[in-house]
């Protein structure tokens, strides 16, 4: 005679290791950026503080991702805001009257490595995604293959 399991509802999956390692590296490099690039230009034309206040609601969330305290789907809506958020900047960058040689150089630094981690980040949370996925269509598949041989 079968039996019932009860389970727990399983909670949202948190953030990996290798997750909450990609948003301390944002947020280190975001710090960076707000010393060396954003305090420059805020001095330069303080009006540029109004569009860098995204960013900074991003900086605080990039927080709650390094503490692991995040489900993945919030993680995945965070790092697709802050792409959106990168490019936001570049584009503001572009339309400085004449940002010295180093801030260029800082800018592209800073932007091209920031695409890389929220790359990254996407690519490890749609790969955890897609093994819990494959996960869980195995084990449908298993539960099948005992309810068959049960009913034998």
């Amino acid at each position: 005679m079968p039996t019932s399991h009860l389970h727990p509802i399983s909670a949202a999956p948190k953030l990996s290791r290798l997750g909450r390692s990609l948003a301390g590296a944002q947020v280190l490099k975001e710090t960076l950026s707000i010393i060396f690039l954003g305090l420059p230009l805020i001095k330069e034309q303080p009006l540029i503080l109004l569009s860098a206040l995204p960013g900074v609601v991003l900086y605080l969330l990039h927080w709650q991702l390094v503490l692991g305290r995040v489900g993945r789907m919030f993680a995945a809506a965070v790092w697709g805001f802050t792409l959106l958020d990168e490019l936001w900047g570049l584009f503001l960058f572009q339309e400085l009257d004449s940002p010295t040689r180093a801030q260029v150089r800082m800018l592209y630094w800073s932007y091209f490595l920031g695409l890389g981690i929220i790359l990254l980040a996407l690519a490890e949370l749609g790969w955890r995604w897609q093994s819990r996925r494959e996960k869980a269509r195995r084990n449908v598949h298993h539960k099948a293959l005992l309810a068959a041989r049960q009913r034998q």
